[in-house]
């Protein structure tokens, strides 16, 4: 066995360089590139009590979906609550550092620290750590279901000339009320975000009580009254048929028909008819019913990871392509096109008319 033959022998020179060169990458976030340093001021997440809207965009584009989303809230807050937020510097589109130095500015604007800024910020962009996620923290007067649903019928409708178009923007879904992405933060959040709009008197209210979750004051009453109270309390009794309007009349609520539609990423815990499951069973079926084709009102329900939102939006977010704006756009076109082609006929056919008229 010659003399090397019990030694370990060096590496390349080139593999020992590589290798230095690999050392130099994992330094922990020491060192970072402008554009690295534009996604870590992207960086959040939504905590319990934030309201605000859900936005998903073209994968890989969250920055450039960042840009945009700012810019066209911006422009609506402006024209529907009078607040301007300050603006950032332009951008150069030919250059591709200008384009991430201006998203980094941008974005630096709107997620300033220190001092009162997160208070008085009306966006606060945060990129979720989900693919093609951000998640656009509001504040008041900003009311995130009326905000997205302004905006997508005005791209609809065709309405606002100078609204600034999406191009990596997909979808908006407001959250109106947030909480933690579990069994007892899901109904906390439901009670909180269906209360204004349904009678939550339903199978699990029902089921409290007959735990002894709930007191109840009325037969409590009738027993201390006795026999004779416990008939006039029965001959009192609503009759089956009239149980929806008496529920009604003392809630004050409207007997809105309702569908859920969850959307559940990154998380595991809580499955969709589960989601379902629960959320059906605060409301009350004598008074709301359920109408998956053509419902008034449709729950929207959110689970990234360990958040839950929910928010209850009018029954038009079918027809208004679920909020994507990109298919709301598609929509606009063809109807803009269908509209140039039925011109020329119109014409043609009225001008026949006023000749038949004159030869009458």
């Amino acid at each position: 066995m010659g003399e090397d033959g019990g030694k370990r022998k060096g590496a390349p020179a080139g593999a020992a360089s590589a290798q230095n060169k690999k050392k130099k990458t994992g330094n922990s976030g020491k060192w970072q590139t402008p554009h690295q340093k534009a996604k870590v001021n992207l960086d959040g997440v939504p905590q319990q009590g934030d309201i605000g809207i859900w936005v998903t965009c073209a994968r890989h584009q969250e920055n450039k979906a960042a840009k945009e989303t700012a810019a066209l809230f911006e422009q609506y807050a402006t024209k529907v609550y009078g607040i301007k937020e300050e603006e950032a510097g332009e951008d150069d589109d030919d250059d591709e550092d200008d384009i991430e130095a201006a998203i980094h500015k941008e974005v630096a604007a709107l997620n300033a620290k220190g001092g009162d800024g997160d208070a008085k910020r009306t966006f606060t962009i945060m990129k979720m750590n989900v693919d093609c996620l951000l998640f656009v923290k509001t504040r008041a007067p900003i009311n995130p279901i009326d905000f997205v649903r302004r905006i997508c019928i005005d791209a609809k409708d065709g309405s606002e000339p100078g609204q600034i178009k999406c191009r990596y923007v997909n979808r908006f879904t407001p959250a109106s009320v947030m909480g933690k992405a579990t069994e007892e933060g899901l109904l906390e959040v439901a009670r909180q975000a269906l209360s204004p709009y349904f009678d939550l008197g339903g199978k699990r209210a029902a089921a409290a009580e007959e735990k002894g979750e709930q007191t109840n004051t009325d037969a409590v009453e009738a027993k201390a009254d006795g026999a004779a109270s416990t008939v006039d309390a029965a001959a009192a009794a609503p009759t089956p048929a009239s149980a929806a309007e008496q529920v009604q009349s003392r809630t004050s609520t409207t007997a809105f028909t309702f569908a859920i539609r969850p959307t559940i990423r990154n998380h595991s815990k809580l499955k969709r008819d589960f989601v379902i499951d629960q959320i059906a069973r605060l409301v009350n079926d004598d008074v709301h019913k359920v109408n998956l084709t053509a419902p008034d009102k449709v729950i929207l329900v959110d689970l990234y990871q360990g958040v839950c939102s929910m928010s209850v939006v009018d029954g038009d977010w079918d027809e208004l392509k679920r909020y994507n704006i990109t298919e709301i756009y598609g929509l606009a076109a063809k109807r803009k096109a269908s509209e140039r082609e039925a011109k020329p006929e119109k014409a043609v056919a009225e001008e026949a008319e006023a000749e038949a008229e004159k030869e009458g």
